[in-house]
C-alpha cells in the first residue's frame, strides 16, 4: 500500500509542470521519425497479434484493440508515408469484439488504401464491418452506393463486389432488373466473381447466353484448375451444347484429373461412359472409344455400355469385324455375369441389357424379354417402363407402349417412344417436334442418334437449338491458346520461395522476410477462396544451436491480391518474421547463438499424424535458414558500450536494447542451470539497468520512444519507474505516450488516478486516446477546462 502511495506521490509531482502548463502547451510542433513510428508499428502489430492468440482462446480483447489502433495512429503522424500500417490498422478498427465505433475511422482508412494493388481480404473486412454498423438496408444500399462511386476505377476486384452487394440488397426488394444490372456489372468488371454469375442465374437463367455461360465455366477452371466439380461442368455443358470435340477433350482433362486427385481408385463412368461418347461424336476420334473401352477392361472392370459404345465406333471407322466380336464378347459377359452364383461384384443389370438388345445390337424379341424381366424387378422405375415400352413399340403392340409411358415421369426413351407411337398414327410434325425434343434433351447418347435416325428416314431434319459454331468462334476468341487446357500438376504451374534479406543477424538487428509466389504457367493464376490456391499462408520456425525450440503458426494469415497473377510474374507477401514467441527468444538470449529454420506452406492442413502439409501436395513447404551468433560478452565490452552511451548518439538504441536483452537473459537464467555459455556478474544489474535509465532519461525524445517501445516485456523495478515516470513531462507526446503505456504495466491501482488526469489534461489528442485505453476515466465532453486540483495535492490529501 505505501509503494502505492509513493509511486502515485511520485507520478503527480513530475506531472505538476505539466499541469501548470498545460494551457500553454499544444504540441504545435509536427514531429517526424519513421523509427519511431516503425516501433510503434511493432507494438500493434504485437498486440493484434496477442488479440488473434486470446480470440482463439475466447478471452475478451476490446481494449487492446484501441491501444493498437493508437499506436497506428501515432505512426501515421509520425511518418505520413507510412502507408504499411494501413492493412493491419483496417483490420483492428474494424473489429468486431468491442463498444465503439469506429465507421468514420474505416472509412477513411478504406479511401488510404484501395488502389490496384489492394488485398481484397482487407477491403472485405473494411466493408463489412461498415455495413455490420448499420440498421437498415436502405442504409446499407446508399453506403455500398457512395462507396462505389467514391472508389470507382480505383481496383477493379473491389468495385465488382460492391456491385454484388448492391445487387443483393436490390434483389431484396423484388426490383429485378436493377438487381441483374449489379450483378451483370459486378461479373463484367471481373469475370471471375462467381457470386455475380450465380445471382445472375437465380434471376435469369433463360437469358443468359450459351456462349456468355460456357465462357464462364471455362473461367472457373482457370481459376482452380484442380476442381473435379468445376471441371465436369465444363465438360457436360459443352456436350449439351454438342460442342464434341470440345466436351471430349474436357471428359479427357477430367480423366487426367481424377487419376491425380485418386491415384488407387479406378475412373468411374460417370466420366469414361461421357468421355467415349463425346468422342463418338466427333469427326475423326471414333478410336479413341475404343481405347478407353480397353484401358477399363485393364483394370478389371465390365461395362456393358461402354463396350456397346466401342462396338458402335468400330462400326463407324468401318471395321464391322471388329465390331461384331465387341458385340458378341460383351453380350456373353454380360449373360454369363447374371447367372447365379457368378461374381456380382461388377454390375449387369436387367434394364443394361434391355437397353443393349434396344440401342446397340438390335435384337426385338430379347429387348423384349429383357425389358419385361426389367419391368417386373423394379416396377417403380420410370427408365425400366420406358425400355419395355421401346420393346412394345419395336414389337408392334403400340397401345400397351402408350399406356406404360402415361403413367411415369417422362425420359430420353419414352419420349422417343411417344414419337413413335405419334408416327404410327401418322402426325409426323408433332412426331418430328418430339423427337427433336428427345435429342435436344441428352445429344449425346445412343437414344439421340437412334431419334436423329428416325427424324433422317421420315424426311426431318435436325437443327441444333444453338449453333455450335458461333459458340465455339465466341470462346475459341477469348481461349486463344487453347479451349481446353492441358491438364498439368500444381507444381507445373506454381513456384514458392521464401525470402530474407540476408543469411546471418546480429543482436537485435531486424530481419525482413517475404513469400514469392510465381506463375510459371502459360496461363493466369488466380488466388481466391474458389482457386487451387485460396490464399492461406503459415509459416513455421524451428530454432536449434544453444537453444531447441519449435514454433508452430509464427505467422498465419489469408491473402487474395485483386489482380490475376499473369504468366511469368510474381505476387510478393511481406512477412514479419521477428514476431511473437521467435521475437521474445532472440531478445531474451543476446548470448546465444542460434540457427532459425523457416518453413512456409501455402493452404496448409494437418494430417491425422499430426504432420503439415500444404493442401497441394505437389507444392513443397519453402524452407530458408538464418542464423543469429552469440554476443560475446566481458566486463569491458559492457563498459565502453556504457561510455559510448554519453558520447555519441550513434548506437544508442542497440546498445540499450542490448542492456534490455541482457537484463532479461539475467532473470530467464536465474534459478536454473544455464542453458548455454553464459556470462554474468553480480555487478551486471546495476550497470545495465543505470546504462538504461540513462538512455530514458539523457536521451532526445526520438531514443527515449524507442527504448521504452524495447522495453514492454521487461520486469521493472521502483528505479525504472521512476526514471520512466519522469517522461510523463516530456515535451514530446511520443515519449509521453510510451511513458504512459509502460507504467500501466506495474500493476499499480492508484496509477488508474493518473491515466484520470492524464485523459482529461494532457496536451496531445493521442496521448489521451491511450490513457483512456489504458483504463483512464473518458472526461464529459463540454465539462470546463479548469483544474481545480492537481494530483499532487490529491496524492496528499489521500495521505
Amino acid at each position: 500500500m505505501l509503494k502505492g502511495r509513493i509511486l502515485l506521490i511520485s507520478f503527480a509531482l513530475l506531472l505538476c509542470s505539466v499541469v501548470v502548463n498545460a494551457r500553454e502547451r499544444r504540441d504545435t510542433e509536427e514531429l517526424f521519425s519513421p523509427s519511431v513510428g516503425r516501433k510503434l508499428y511493432e507494438l500493434a502489430y504485437e498486440i493484434a497479434h496477442d488479440i488473434a492468440r486470446e480470440e482463439k482462446e475466447s478471452q475478451p480483447a476490446g481494449a487492446n484493440v484501441d491501444q493498437a489502433i493508437i499506436f497506428l495512429k501515432a505512426t501515421a503522424l509520425l511518418d505520413k508515408r507510412a502507408k504499411y500500417i494501413l492493412p493491419e490498422m483496417i483490420k483492428l478498427a474494424a473489429h468486431q469484439n468491442f463498444q465503439q465505433d469506429h465507421s468514420p475511422l474505416v472509412t477513411q482508412l478504406l479511401g488510404d488504401y484501395i488502389d490496384e494493388n489492394a488485398d481484397l481480404e482487407v477491403t472485405k473486412d473494411a466493408v463489412q464491418y461498415l455495413l455490420e454498423k448499420l440498421n437498415f438496408r436502405e442504409q446499407r444500399q446508399m453506403l455500398l452506393t457512395d462507396l462505389l462511386q467514391n472508389f470507382a476505377g480505383k481496383n477493379t476486384g473491389f468495385d465488382s463486389e460492391l456491385a454484388t452487394l448492391i445487387g443483393s440488397l436490390t434483389a431484396e426488394t423484388a426490383n429485378t432488373e436493377a438487381a441483374q444490372h449489379f450483378f451483370m456489372e459486378a461479373y463484367n468488371t471481373n469475370k471471375y466473381n462467381r457470386l455475380a454469375f450465380k445471382k445472375l442465374i437465380e434471376l435469369s437463367a433463360q437469358q443468359i447466353d450459351p456462349a456468355f455461360y460456357i465462357e464462364h465455366l471455362r473461367l472457373a477452371l482457370t481459376e482452380n484448375p484442380f476442381n473435379i466439380d468445376d471441371a465436369l461442368a465444363f465438360a457436360q455443358y459443352a456436350e449439351q451444347l454438342q460442342l464434341y470435340e470440345t466436351a471430349a477433350d474436357a471428359y479427357g482433362y477430367c480423366t487426367a484429373l481424377f487419376e491425380y486427385l485418386h491415384p488407387s481408385e479406378n475412373l468411374p463412368p460417370q466420366i469414361y461412359i461421357p468421355w467415349a461418347m463425346t468422342n463418338y461424336y466427333t469427326q475423326r476420334n471414333q478410336y479413341k472409344c475404343l481405347k478407353i473401352a480397353e484401358d477399363v477392361r485393364r483394370t478389371g472392370q465390365f461395362d456393358l455400355v461402354l463396350e456397346a459404345i466401342a462396338a458402335k465406333a468400330a462400326i463407324k471407322n468401318g471395321d464391322t469385324e471388329q465390331a461384331n466380336k465387341i458385340l458378341k464378347q460383351a453380350e456373353h459377359k454380360a449373360l454369363m455375369l447374371l447367372e447365379p452364383g457368378d461374381n456380382q461384384a461388377v454390375q449387369v443389370s436387367h434394364e443394361q441389357l434391355a437397353w443393349f438388345y434396344s440401342f446397340a445390337s438390335p435384337d426385338a424379341n430379347n429387348a423384349l424379354s429383357w425389358a419385361n424381366k426389367a419391368y417386373s424387378a423394379e416396377p417403380n422405375s420410370p427408365t425400366a417402363a420406358a425400355l419395355l415400352a421401346y420393346a412394345l413399340v419395336s414389337n408392334g403392340q403400340f397401345d400397351w407402349a402408350k399406356t406404360l409411358i402415361d403413367s411415369y415421369q417422362p425420359t430420353p426413351i419414352s419420349t422417343l417412344v411417344k414419337a413413335q407411337i405419334e408416327l404410327a398414327q401418322g402426325q409426323k410434325d408433332s412426331a418430328f417436334t418430339i423427337l427433336k425434343s428427345a435429342i435436344n434433351d441428352n445429344p449425346g447418347s445412343l437414344v439421340a442418334e437412334k431419334a436423329k435416325q428416325i427424324l433422317t428416314a421420315n424426311g426431318g431434319e435436325y437443327v441444333p437449338p444453338v449453333d455450335p459454331d458461333i459458340v465455339l468462334t465466341l470462346i475459341r476468341s477469348n481461349f486463344r491458346h487453347r479451349i481446353v487446357p492441358e491438364f498439368v500438376t500444381p507444381g507445373k504451374l506454381i513456384s514458392v520461395g521464401l525470402n530474407v534479406q540476408g543469411s546471418s543477424f546480429t543482436y537485435g538487428q531486424e530481419f525482413k522476410g517475404s513469400l514469392s509466389i510465381t506463375n510459371i504457367s502459360d496461363n493466369r493464376f488466380i488466388i481466391s477462396d474458389y482457386a487451387m490456391f485460396t490464399g492461406n499462408i503459415r509459416v513455421d520456425a524451428d530454432i536449434t544451436g544453444d537453444l531447441n525450440e519449435t514454433i508452430p503458426n509464427l505467422v498465419s494469415m489469408k491473402i487474395r491480391p485483386s489482380l490475376p497473377i499473369e504468366p511469368g510474374k510474381s505476387v510478393i507477401v511481406p512477412l514479419r518474421l521477428v514476431t511473437a514467441e521467435l521475437k521474445h527468444i532472440l531478445l531474451t538470449h543476446p548470448q546465444a547463438s542460434l540457427n532459425i529454420e523457416f518453413t512456409a506452406y501455402i493452404d496448409p492442413v494437418v494430417t491425422t499424424a499430426n504432420k503439415v502439409i500444404s493442401r497441394l501436395a505437389d507444392i513443397k513447404p519453402a524452407k530458408i535458414t538464418v542464423t543469429r551468433p552469440a554476443v560475446e560478452i566481458t566486463g569491458k565490452f559492457l563498459q565502453n558500450r556504457i561510455n559510448s552511451l554519453s558520447k555519441s548518439r550513434q548506437g544508442r538504441e542497440r546498445t540499450i536494447q542490448l542492456f534490455i536483452g541482457l537484463m532479461l537473459e539475467q532473470q530467464a537464467m536465474a534459478g536454473s542451470e544455464p542453458l548455454y555459455n553464459f556470462i554474468y556478474a553480480d555487478w551486471m544489474p546495476e550497470l545495465l539497468k543505470s546504462g538504461l535509465s540513462y538512455g530514458i532519461s539523457q536521451s532526445n525524445w526520438v531514443t527515449k520512444a524507442q527504448v521504452m517501445a524495447a522495453m514492454t516485456s521487461l520486469p521493472m523495478d521502483y528505479d525504472l519507474v521512476n526514471a520512466i515516470a519522469a517522461n510523463l513531462d516530456e515535451s514530446h507526446w511520443p515519449a509521453r505516450m510510451m511513458a504512459l503505456y509502460l507504467l500501466s504495466k506495474t500493476g499499480d491501482s492508484n496509477y488508474n488516478k493518473v491515466l484520470d488526469w492524464t485523459a482529461k489534461y494532457d496536451s496531445h489528442e493521442l496521448v489521451r486516446e491511450m490513457a483512456v485505453a489504458l483504463g483512464g476515466k473518458m472526461p464529459p465532453e463540454k465539462e470546463p477546462p479548469a483544474i481545480q486540483q492537481t494530483p499532487a495535492e490529491q496524492a496528499q490529501t489521500d495521505s
